[in-house]
């Protein structure tokens, strides 16, 4: 894969419906208190209006594609295909330590709205929601400046929750390397964010019925230190 642009998003598909992206690492998708632009905030730039529909979101410092829905009818129906499942989303991480083949994984999760942090719990614990995904070994290097054993696997998901892949990964021992939020420190120091990307994407339009599907290069700062292990 090659690298990407700096610029905060670059359009891969667009059309009257919908539009498809790749987002920059470090721009919000949505606006929060600390009133920074974001994606949304650009896209009402570039669309000449108000309304963007947001299908899906990215954290801030995830980079890749996501789907932007231009009328709400478009919304709608991608939206009901998000939630049954057919609108396909493949994310790539690098996680710390060695992991082996294909395994899924299933914890549940509540969010702590106050402090933007997600915690496994109980199945039992009030306000919990099951998260499940699929995890799939890619190739497994060692970090080229500290040696450190790690793994570049590929998540397909089965639930949406906030968080979901960076704290199940913690969870089950293999933790996102540049995760400040979930990674011990000695983890979050060997990348400069959550090595995290959404590399993969296939939809059915939702007014012509075709079946799109686009994949996404990996970003620049995930090539300059792991272009070897990411070729």
């Amino acid at each position: 894969m090659n690298t990407s642009t700096d610029k905060p998003f670059r359009v891969l598909f667009e059309d009257q419906h919908l539009l498809v992206l790749s987002k920059a690492a470090g721009l919000l998708s949505q606006s929060d208190a600390s009133g920074e632009p974001s994606l949304v905030d650009l896209l009402r730039i570039h669309f000449g209006r108000n309304y963007v529909g947001l299908i899906h979101r990215l954290d801030r410092n995830t980079s890749g594609l996501m789907i932007v829905a231009k009328r709400s009818k478009s919304a709608d129906r991608l939206s009901e295909q998000l939630k049954e499942g057919s609108l396909v989303r493949h994310y790539h991480a690098i996680l710390h330590g060695t992991l082996t083949g294909e395994k899924r994984w299933e914890h549940s999760l509540l969010k702590n709205e106050k402090t933007n942090e997600v915690d496994v719990v109980t199945e039992n614990t009030p306000g919990a929601k099951k998260a499940a995904l699929k995890v799939i070994t890619l190739k497994n290097f060692a970090h080229p400046e500290t040696g450190d054993s790690l793994t570049l696997a590929r998540f397909e998901l089965e639930t949406g929750r906030s968080h979901q892949i960076r704290v199940q990964s913690a969870a089950s021992g293999h933790a996102l390397i540049g995760d400040r939020k979930y990674a011990n420190v000695k983890i979050a120091a060997l990348f400069s964010r959550p090595a995290l990307h959404s590399a993969f994407i296939s939809f059915e339009h939702p007014m012509t019925h075709e079946q799109l599907s686009f994949e996404e290069r990996y970003a620049v700062d995930m090539l300059e230190i792991f272009s070897t292990a990411l070729e």
